[in-house]
């Protein structure tokens, strides 16, 4: 008795048992029918059996219904990698077809050996299955007369048309090879002497039928296998296969064609980079051609579109394009070249590759799954439109304003692909004039514009129809993760120039919005009726070429609700117990600050509270100051506050807590990790402070110089003022470390300090604060050692060395400056190693955004508070800002003004950050250390996803495909799925899916 037989007799013993055994309540065992389940194709089969283009399907007509052999159904078969079985599913009816009734349990389709690729004929009349297996490589042919239960019998092995492979097959395709006069019989070789038809219950088809079909296309079926190991595809005849009888034999395949692939990596073809990326910066290496391929082809995953054939490569840097017009007569053009933009050095390979459809503008890309990418498998984006020349990974622009994306790469998080495919979907727009369809419209804004489908696609008020998230119209892609869940990515949304901000920016530079290059229009994108004709959200950027897709409007109304980046609290500032005797109208303050628009216009900024609106310049909303001396309302003499760039709304985090802390640390505090030595070799006083655990470069260390630098290039001051400003804003070490035990023989040493001396010094290291004797300024910083210096003038080197011997715990910190980080993504710096090992501030585009470091602004004029034991005179909230110190040029500006004048003195001191725009005003008191604003915000980018283990979280993803005709997503699930429907309409899976 063969193991799957008695597999299945187990399992109907037991149920037996279970019935018969339970005389008060019934136990339903569930019977998961599919198993290891990792390739499905589709067709389209009558209920007669007979086979059709999988165009007929689904049936729309229902004339034919009442003949039950003009119904028409999809059925999918998919591979059992376990039990060396092909599944049977009728999705239109939603139940697996059990071939073997005579059986507990769903009997399947048999095949000699594990099923790795499977594929099925244009018309449907057959598939083909190749098989891989010690001593049974193979390939078996499995007409679709016979999906189901015989008459009389069973479906055996051995009812199966095959052959014999000499080596293990791996993907396979059926392409067409044309009938011409010529080569009658496709590859000019003799095929097996054709057979009639044997009768209904021998496994037998006939291929030239399909072409006589209507709908069906002409010429030799033929199936193209590739063979890894051997780096060959070799070309066999579909029909020369299914004529292969009697049935049960299992002589050798007769290969039409064999055909090498190549591996041709040509040197100097380099990525082409967008404007935002090219760069004269020395440290980014210039786009390099692949390294050369050290090992041959071993092909992989197959994607077809009209006459290529693109094959990934899971060893050589190529993705294979052949051209395969005529079948028989393959040519191998240039190879697609999988790259990395920030890794040149790597080897980059694929395993998956999906190509696209066509579109109306006459785009086409491929994706291919690069698998050894880190930290998980990404996909890069290919241009084969019809004329397009360069072979390497788009580099898309924007990437500067996405710090954590790599600009050639499609990542969702740390997942990795599995798998990739793409769908083209359209609505036809009825024009109103000649009631004609028209497909592949797109939304057109333009206000003066007020009939004709393109009109049809704006979005109403209340985002019901029209453009939106929901609503997928153009073409997309699809990445199918290893945890189970499908991203959705915008390749070219046919309803894109409607997604967009009402205001307009004719300026060929990018505004605060990402907007740019728009039409003159008085009013924006609103017609004559006071109705807008986009959908208001508040970037330009909501639709973006090979990102993923939003799950929602980017938009704020307080009628529609809060869907954009927003602030779930104003900024509030807390201060250490130390400081709460000081009064919070003599502290600092944060304000919102505008924009600036061309010409010098100010632009006035919107921040939403929840529901409600605030705005710098009131306007519709409630007031959101920027003078820190506005004394019209209690309110506004108390209220901090923060405005939150639009440019990008997928650099915003779904959910996050903004903390700016007054000589904040900025990375994670280390214990008993670092080792300090007294080091006099150049100048007197410094020490050398060293930690194997981290790079200071790596977590952003700002030394004199690089805080020079930054005073020099970002804050314009001159030379002198810019080295002062070096000294003195420099980060620090805080020792936190504690004091050896009193006994320990250290102290008796001669000439060194007591531990009563020590603690006088340093103080207790379990102390609220800290004194500044602890502190040590960063004079130089290396990636691996810190060359420091102590910060107070009374204390020396050799006291600290005294002090603490051993190894010491610490905390880096700025030093007259604010740190301000995320909860999401931590401290943002632009320090990178230097070849010397040095930290230096990067010229990288990629780091243009990378800021965390907040300057307070002073005032050139200004009342301190009164001293203790004064009364102060008139309103104590009047020159709230800050007296600047003496000799201090950096950030000070006349507080007489009103708040910080856009280009004006102190400008450069407003934090213009990618997520955050405010200016922090000094307060009438000094700011002490830990002092913190904080504020949390909610809105960011959350991506549009379906979720396979939203079913069940026992998920091992393999395949997906798009079915063009149902407009639906099948998965192919290794685990507890099987086979799952996903609706392009309701992302969420078709019931009665999944298939067990």
């Amino acid at each position: 008795m063969k193991l799957r037989d008695l597999a299945q007799r187990v399992v109907g013993v037991a149920a037996l048992a279970l019935v018969g055994g339970c005389s008060q309540n019934d136990v339903v065992a569930e019977l998961r029918s599919l198993s290891g389940s990792e390739d499905a194709v589709f067709l389209c089969r009558d209920s007669a059996g007979n086979g059709h283009p999988y165009s007929d399907c689904p049936d729309r007509d229902t004339s034919d219904d009442a003949d039950p052999a003009k119904k028409l159904s999809v059925f999918s078969l998919v591979t059992q990698t376990v039990t060396d079985e092909v599944a049977v599913v009728n999705v239109t009816d939603g139940h697996v077809v059990d071939v073997d009734p005579s059986l507990p349990g769903y009997g399947f389709l048999r095949v000699g050996g594990r099923p790795v690729s499977i594929a099925t004929t244009p018309g449907g009349e057959a598939s083909f299955v190749a098989t891989a297996d010690v001593g049974r490589n193979g390939l078996f042919a499995l007409p679709t007369r016979c999906l189901q239960a015989p008459t009389t019998g069973r479906r055996e092995l051995t009812s199966w048309p095959a052959c014999r492979l000499d080596e293990t097959p791996g993907e396979m395709t059926v392409l067409l090879q044309p009938t011409d006069g010529e080569s009658p019989e496709g590859c000019n070789v003799e095929p097996t002497a054709a057979i009639s038809d044997p009768g209904s219950d021998v496994c037998w088809a006939d291929l030239t039928a399909e072409g006589d079909k209507p709908g069906g296309v002409k010429g030799r079926r033929k199936l193209v296998v590739a063979f890894p190991d051997s780096g060959k595809l070799r070309v066999y005849d579909a029909q020369d296969l299914l004529d292969r009888h009697p049935a049960g034999t299992f002589s050798a395949c007769e290969a039409e064609r064999t055909f090498d692939l190549k591996v041709d990596v040509p040197q100097g073809v380099a990525q082409t980079l967008p404007s935002d990326l090219e760069t004269m910066c020395s440290e980014v290496a210039a786009p390099t051609a692949p390294p050369p391929a050290k090992r041959g082809p071993q092909p992989a995953g197959f994607a077809v579109s009209e006459d290529r054939l693109y094959i990934a490569d899971q060893t050589a840097p190529v993705i294979h394009v052949l051209d395969t017009s005529r079948v028989c007569e393959l040519t191998e053009l240039p190879s697609l070249l999988p790259m990395s933009l920030r890794e040149p050095w790597r080897t980059v390979t694929t395993r998956r590759v999906a190509v696209s459809p066509l579109t109306p503008a006459g785009q086409r890309f491929v994706y291919a799954i690069d698998s050894e990418d880190q930290p998980g498998a990404s996909v890069m984006a290919f241009d084969v439109s019809p004329g397009s020349t360069a072979p390497t990974p788009i580099v898309r622009p924007g990437s500067p304003e996405l710090p954590g994306e790599k600009p050639d790469r499609l990542a969702i998080g740390v997942s990795s692909a599995r798998d990739v495919t793409f769908a083209y979907r359209d609505i036809p727009y009825v024009d109103e004039a000649t009631g004609a369809a028209q497909f592949g419209v797109r939304c057109d804004p333009d206000p003066d514009a007020t009939v004709g489908p393109a009109t049809l696609a704006r979005p109403n008020a209340d985002y019901s129809i029209g453009a939106r998230p929901g609503l997928l119209r153009g073409l997309f892609g699809f990445v199918l993760l290893t945890d189970g869940r499908i991203a959705v990515i915008d390749v070219d949304d046919f309803d894109a120039a409607c997604r967009r901000p009402v205001a307009v920016n004719p300026s060929s530079t990018p505004d605060f919005r990402g907007c740019a290059n728009d039409p003159k229009l008085a009013s924006g994108f609103i017609d004559d009726k006071g109705i807008r004709t986009v959908t208001d959200e508040v970037s330009c950027r909501v639709i973006e070429p090979h990102r993923p897709r939003s799950v929602r409007l980017s938009v704020n109304s307080s009628t529609v609700g809060t869907y954009a980046p927003s602030l779930r609290s104003l900024p509030q500032l807390s201060v250490p117990a130390s400081a709460v005797t000081s009064s919070s109208e003599d502290r600092a303050r944060m304000l919102a600050v505008p924009y600036a628009g061309a010409a010098g216009a100010v632009i006035p900024a919107d921040v939403y509270l929840g529901s409600t609106l605030y705005s710098t310049d009131g306007g519709s909303g409630d007031q959101l100051p920027t003078d820190p001396n506005d004394t019209r309302s209690p309110e506004l003499e108390t209220l901090n506050g923060v405005v939150l760039p639009p440019l990008e709304p997928r650099s915003y985090a779904a959910a996050d807590t903004v903390t700016v802390t007054y000589e904040g640390a900025y990375a994670p505090t280390l214990s008993n990790t670092a080792f300090l030595a007294i080091d006099e070799s150049d100048e007197p006083n410094r020490g050398v402070f060293t930690d194997a655990s981290r790079s200071f470069c790596g977590v952003g260390v700002y030394d004199v110089a690089t805080m020079t630098d930054y005073a020099a290039t970002e804050l314009r001051l001159g030379e002198k003022d810019a080295a002062a400003f070096g000294v003195a804003h420099a980060d620090y070490v805080q020792l936190l470390t504690g004091y050896i035990d009193e006994k320990d023989s250290w102290w008796a040493g001669a000439g060194r300090k007591s531990r009563q001396d020590c603690i006088e010094l340093f103080g207790d290291e379990k102390a609220e604060t800290l004194p500044q004797a602890r502190d040590l300024s960063i004079v130089s910083a290396f990636a691996d050692h810190l060359v420091l210096a102590p910060r107070d003038p009374n204390v020396t080197m050799k006291d600290v060395h005294d002090c603490f011997p051993g190894s010491q715990s610490y905390q880096l910190r700025a030093s007259k400056q604010w740190v301000l980080v995320h909860k999401s993504t931590g401290f943002r710096h632009d320090v990178v190693e230097a070849a010397d090992r040095s930290c230096v501030r990067s010229c990288d585009p990629l780091k243009k955004w990378q800021k965390g470091r907040v300057f307070e602004i002073s005032s050139s004029s200004c009342r301190k508070p009164a001293k203790a034991g004064e009364e102060a005179t008139g309103d104590p909230f009047q020159e709230r800002v800050g007296c600047a110190e003496k000799g201090e040029v950096a950030c000070v500006y006349d507080q007489a003004t009103g708040g910080v004048q856009l280009g004006g003195p102190a400008s450069e001191c407003i934090f213009d950050g990618l997520n955050e725009r405010f200016a922090l005003y000094r307060g009438r008191v000094e700011s002490v250390r830990d002092a913190a604003f904080s504020f949390a915000t909610t809105g960011g980018f959350t991506p549009l996803v379906m979720n396979l283990a939203s079913i069940s979280t026992n998920v091992s993803p393999q395949q997906i495909q798009y079915l063009r005709q149902a407009e639906q997503l099948a998965i192919v699930d290794g685990s507890s799925q099987g086979l799952s429907m996903f609706s392009l309409d309701t992302f969420t899976v078709v019931a009665p899916s999944p298939f067990y």
